[in-house]
């Protein structure tokens, strides 16, 4: 990075390599995947609880219904994201 303006942010390709390969950033990037997993499914089961109990149904077939929902969309997320990391490390390796 150049001292010269320390306002203004150059990278250089060497600066940019570094950064890409940094490994904190792959694992922060991973552990993201995890922590948005839970809040998807969590808030799919919370929301069919609250539909089940606003509905006054005697089973949980709201709750385990909109929670599996809610766990295919993770999955569906999380593959996604997955392949769209994958393909920007392969972008970096080339």
């Amino acid at each position: 990075m150049s001292d010269e303006n320390p306002t203004e942010q150059e990278f250089s390709k060497e600066d940019q390599q570094k950064y890409e390969k940094n490994g904190f950033r792959k694992y922060g990037a991973y552990s993201s995947l995890v922590f948005q997993m839970l809040v998807i499914i969590g808030l799919g089961f919370w929301g069919g609880k609250k539909l089940n109990d606003y509905f006054d149904i005697k089973n949980n077939l709201l709750t385990v219904g909109i929670g599996f929902l809610g766990l295919g969309l993770s999955m569906y997320n999380t593959v996604k994201n997955l392949n769209r990391i994958n393909k920007s490390e392969d972008e970096n390796n080339k």
